[in-house]
């Protein structure tokens, strides 16, 4: 009766050792995400990051098409709000890897809360809704993806 005990601990002490192990061995780190969700009122996009960038081949530049001299590139919405709210004058900026990106909109790098005045002109910023529609439609319409008005639910989940 003892003995099955014995094993039974021997056994779950040797999954405990496998799983502390699975948690400690740092997992390589990927150059492109596989995937990249991205939740929105039309029905959420599940995009096959790697799918573009390995299979189709697709370079990094030719979506994120602003490089500020960064090892990595920034997410669209970095950029790209779901809207120009007070949220984001306040906190996008931490998103930045560095001053000079703040130059891609700022004709100088701001050290203060700007006026009205002195804020970029927001009109010729895209919205995310509508940089995602232009890149990834123009895209799919040049290169065969899923273009036009029935095929909405190709990349939105209803």
């Amino acid at each position: 009766m003892q003995r099955r005990y014995l094993t039974i601990a021997a056994i779950i002490a040797a999954l405990f050792v496998i799983a502390i192990a699975g948690y400690m061995i740092p997992v390589e780190k990927q150059d492109v995400p596989a995937r990249i969700v991205m939740d929105n009122t039309g029905g959420r996009v599940i995009f096959s990051h790697q799918a573009h960038a390995e299979d189709y081949g697709f370079d990094c530049i030719d979506c994120h098409h602003d490089d500020i001299g960064s090892d990595t590139f920034l997410a669209c919405g970095t950029c790209h709000p779901a809207e120009f709210n007070d949220d984001f004058r306040v906190n996008h900026q931490k998103a930045f890897p560095s001053d000079e990106a703040c130059l891609r909109c700022h004709d100088d790098v701001p050290t203060a809360p700007l006026a009205e005045d002195e804020r970029p002109d927001i009109e010729n910023i895209p919205l995310r809704a509508e940089a995602f529609h232009t890149q990834c439609m123009g895209c799919h319409e040049e290169n065969g993806g899923p273009y036009g008005d029935d095929s909405c639910y190709q990349c939105h989940a209803r």
